[in-house]
């Protein structure tokens, strides 16, 4: 399953809110009672400390000193295991995963996750995950409240960005020079020519649409961000044609 299959929701509160969690795993159980292939889930937390307190309060201190030794535990039809940022979920090939009180490492990780079929956050600060919300055009669990999905709204930076993704090798991002010369190359163009771009706009799309490394897709944020702001970038240039910008605007339909 790739990663633009899966749903994503969050539940609109904040802070240690013990009724926000007993819906989450209540959550969790009706997927497994619903689906069968959706049994197999993934309790996902920053570090194992966060299964004290409300979580424990929920679940149980037997099932809460379980996970923490790293052993699955029954939520009806459904059996979660736990994972977070240094452990990974042990033989765990597709399903669902809660996050609880995740901070932006813990949803790149599950970002960069495939099998996931659904994924439901618990913020403690709406603010944190806020990002993640946008980026997958998320939905809240109980209210009307969802996140903006990813768009590059200008038509030529569109047909950019996917010159960019076909032109890179999307498993190692631009850490190589020449994917990166490619990468200034692209938004210094684009800048040059008076085309805007919203970075943020652009990772959301590279990891929601295309299926990229959260990591690499900040790379290229970081990028975009230089170029607006003037930063001056050390690069060989010369791997895109010269009449480029003439080849994205016909694509884009723009004169």
């Amino acid at each position: 399953m790739s990663q633009n299959d899966r749903t994503s929701w969050f539940i609109d509160s904040e802070g240690p809110n013990e009724e926000a969690v007993e819906l989450a795993f209540a959550w969790v159980q009706q997927l497994g009672e619903q689906h069968e292939e959706k049994r197999d889930a993934v309790l996902a937390v920053n570090t194992k400390k966060q299964l004290d307190g409300v979580v424990s309060t929920v679940i149980g201190d037997q099932a809460a000193k379980a996970l923490n030794k790293k052993k699955p535990v029954g939520v009806g039809e459904a059996e979660i295991q736990l994972m977070t940022k240094r452990i990974d979920p042990s033989g765990w090939q597709s399903g669902p995963v809660l996050a609880i009180y995740p901070d932006k490492d813990l949803l790149d990780k599950i970002d960069g996750m495939y099998g996931v079929t659904d994924v439901l956050v618990v913020p403690w600060s709406k603010d944190t995950v806020q990002f993640w919300i946008d980026t997958w055009g998320a939905s809240a669990l109980q209210s009307d409240a969802s996140g903006d999905a990813p768009e590059i709204d200008n038509p030529v930076a569109k047909e950019a960005v996917d010159t960019l993704d076909a032109l890179l090798n999307t498993s190692t991002g631009i850490t190589h020079s020449s994917d990166r010369a490619t990468c200034i190359e692209i938004f210094k163009t684009l800048h040059s020519n008076g085309i805007s771009f919203d970075p943020e706009a652009i990772r959301a799309w590279l990891v929601a649409e295309k299926g990229w490394d959260p990591d690499y897709a900040d790379d290229v944020k970081e990028v975009a961000e230089g170029v607006q702001t003037g930063k001056r970038f050390q690069y060989d240039s010369g791997r895109l044609s010269n009449d480029i910008m003439n080849q994205w605007k016909d694509a884009a339909n723009v004169n």
